[in-house]
C-alpha cells in the first residue's frame, strides 16, 4: 500500500489501550467499528489487554499470557500488514516503530482524558509527544486537550465521546416516581469524585426524601446518613440502569486531569432524557447550560440549592430532560461524531 494512495474503502487497523470494557476503548473506538465495515473497510481490532479477569486463574495466568499475544500480534500487524488507515485510541506505539508504520499508513492518533498526567509525567509526555508527532491526524475529546497538543504544533480536532442515542434512550415512567432518584453512573476508579458532593448530599436528606444510586462505583463505597444503593454495572443493562435515575450527576475536582475529561457522564444522562447537574469543571461548562438542560455547581451550597430544585419539582425535571435528549441526538450521537471522522479521513486521502 502507497501512503498516497487514495482511500475510499481499504483497510483499517485498529489499536486500542483497553478491550470492549474499557471505557475509551470500547466509546472512542471499538463502537465504530460496524459504522466503518458499513462504508466499505475492511477492520482489524487489536487491543492491548484481553478482556478483564472473572478468576483467579485467569488473573494470574491467562490474562499475562494473552497480554504477551496481544502484544506480538500487534507488532507483527504493524510491521508486515498493508493498512490504508491505522487508529491509535491511546495507546503508546515506540517511536522507530512510529517511524515506520508512518512512512507506509495514514496514522490518526485518538485520546481522552489527560494521558500524559499520570505516574512520571515527563516520561508520558514525552510518549504523548511522539504519538502526536507521527500521526497524519489527531483526534481529542475537548478543546482543553487541544491545547495540549498544540504545545507539539499541531491542531488536533475535537470529537465528543459519542453516545448511541438509539441504544440510550428515555424512560417515560421517569417523572412518577414517589421518591426521585440521584444517581451517579462510573467506574471503582472514578468512585473518589464522589467526596466532592458527600456533605452536600448529606444535608439534602436533612430536607428531601431521595435514593442515591451509583453504578458501577467501588461496591465498598458507601455514604453515611442517605439512602445509598449501589449496583454493577455492564453494557447489556446500561440503559435499564440509567433509566433508573431522574437526576444525573457529574462532580469533579478542579485538577488538571479533570479540565481535560470528555463528560461522557452527561452525555449519557442527556440520551436517557435526564437532567444534570455538574460541577463546572473543563468540558463541563460546555455541555451543560445552567438552566437550560441542567444545572452547574460549584460549592456545597449551590449544590444543595439546584439538586432541591430539580427534586422538588418534577416538571422542571422533564422539560430540562426534554432539551438533554435534543441536544444528544443532534450534538453527541455515534453517527454524528462518525460522520466528523470520515471528513478527517477524507482530508488525508
Amino acid at each position: 500500500m502507497n501512503k498516497n494512495n487514495e482511500i475510499k474503502s481499504g483497510s483499517i487497523l485498529i489499536l486500542t489501550e483497553g478491550n470492549i470494557d474499557q471505557a475509551s476503548a470500547r466509546i472512542r473506538a471499538i463502537s465504530y467499528i460496524p459504522l466503518m465495515e458499513a462504508e466499505g473497510y475492511k477492520v482489524t481490532h487489536i487491543p492491548r489487554v484481553p478482556l478483564r479477569p472473572d478468576s483467579l486463574f485467569r488473573k494470574y495466568f491467562l490474562f499475562p499470557l494473552m497480554k504477551r499475544f496481544l502484544w506480538l500480534k500487534r507488532t507483527i500487524a504493524l510491521l508486515t500488514g498493508k493498512w490504508d488507515i491505522i487508529f491509535i485510541q491511546r495507546l503508546f506505539i515506540r517511536k522507530w516503530l512510529m517511524q515506520i508504520i508512518s512512512r507506509k499508513s495514514y496514522v490518526i492518533f485518538d485520546f481522552d482524558d489527560a494521558v500524559y498526567l499520570p505516574e512520571k509525567p515527563r516520561r508520558r509526555i514525552h510518549k504523548t509527544g511522539i504519538m502526536i508527532n507521527y500521526a497524519d491526524k489527531v483526534i481529542v475529546s475537548t478543546e482543553y486537550l487541544n491545547d495540549f497538543v498544540g504545545r507539539f504544533g499541531k491542531k488536533a480536532t475535537v470529537i465528543p465521546s459519542p453516545v448511541e442515542t438509539d441504544r440510550i434512550f428515555p424512560a417515560h415512567s421517569n417523572f412518577e416516581r414517589e421518591i426521585p432518584v440521584i444517581g451517579w453512573i462510573g467506574s471503582y476508579w472514578t468512585t473518589g469524585y464522589l467526596k466532592v458532593i458527600e456533605s452536600a448530599l448529606q444535608k439534602l436528606a436533612e430536607k428531601f426524601r431521595f435514593i442515591f444510586l451509583t453504578v458501577g462505583s467501588d461496591p465498598a463505597y458507601k455514604i453515611p446518613g442517605i439512602n445509598h444503593i449501589i449496583k454493577p454495572w455492564s453494557l447489556e443493562n446500561e440503559c435499564s440502569l440509567v433509566n433508573e435515575i431522574d437526576i444525573g450527576i457529574m462532580p469533579l475536582t478542579d485538577d488538571e486531569f479533570s479540565r481535560s475529561k470528555g463528560g461522557y457522564k452527561l452525555y449519557l444522562y442527556m440520551a436517557a432524557g435526564i437532567p444534570c447537574v455538574a460541577s463546572p469543571v473543563g468540558i463541563n461548562s460546555t455541555i451543560i447550560k445552567h438552566g437550560d438542560n441542567g444545572f452547574l455547581a460549584s460549592s456545597e451550597n449551590e449544590w444543595i440549592e439546584t439538586l432541591g430544585k430539580l427534586l422538588s419539582d418534577s416538571g422542571l425535571r422533564k422539560r430540562m430532560g426534554k432539551k438533554g435528549r435534543e441536544d444528544a441526538v443532534k450534538f453527541y450521537d455515534r453517527k454524528v461524531c462518525f460522520s466528523m471522522i470520515m471528513n478527517l479521513i477524507s482530508e488525508i486521502q
